[in-house]
């Protein structure tokens, strides 16, 4: 029942939800102190379809499914981006449901992991969107080559050559 009523959901994207997951780690054994999973697979879900909008309203834009873009060998970062969807909700959670307690010279903090989310996800976007960048570029001069152009050999080659022997 997670992923259904999502639209777009097909067998790849539960596939990549699976595969997201296990790139956040985020399974019941492993996360000790919230003794379950930090995101259902409906949230991933959403945070898929929201990297795929992501890649395909950056200039140029595009009109790519999930699918294409993981028969373009892009699943790391359109991981990555699912990732900072992801972060970017968690992090708003964990600022709304915030407190900081204090008495007798105990502090507690209850969901106080924001700054540390932040950092997450400044380290996510500044790496993301530069291979956005380059992405969308080359996918660009793909289009403009055509799939019967594939470049043309340059004279450095046939001169260059010989070094790759060694």
């Amino acid at each position: 029942m997670a992923l259904q009523g999502i639209e777009g959901m097909s067998p790849t994207m539960r596939a990549f939800v699976q595969q997201v997951r296990l790139f956040l780690r985020d399974f019941a054994a492993l996360n000790r102190l919230i003794a379950g999973e930090e995101s259902s697979e409906r949230m991933i879900g959403w945070a898929v379809l929201d990297a795929v909008s992501r890649f395909n309203g950056t200039p140029h834009f595009t009109r790519f499914a999930l699918e294409d873009l993981l028969g373009m060998q892009l699943q790391n970062l359109l991981t990555r981006m699912t990732t900072e969807s992801l972060l970017e909700s968690v992090g708003l959670l964990q600022t709304r449901n915030q407190i900081n307690y204090s008495n007798g010279g105990i502090n507690v903090g209850v969901n106080d992991k924001t700054p540390l989310i932040m950092n997450w996800l400044q380290l996510f976007k500044s790496t993301t969107e530069q291979r956005l960048g380059q992405t969308k570029v080359a996918i660009n001069i793909g289009y403009i080559l055509g799939p019967a152009n594939a470049g043309s050999a340059s004279e450095y080659w046939a001169v260059n050559s010989t070094y790759l022997a060694y």
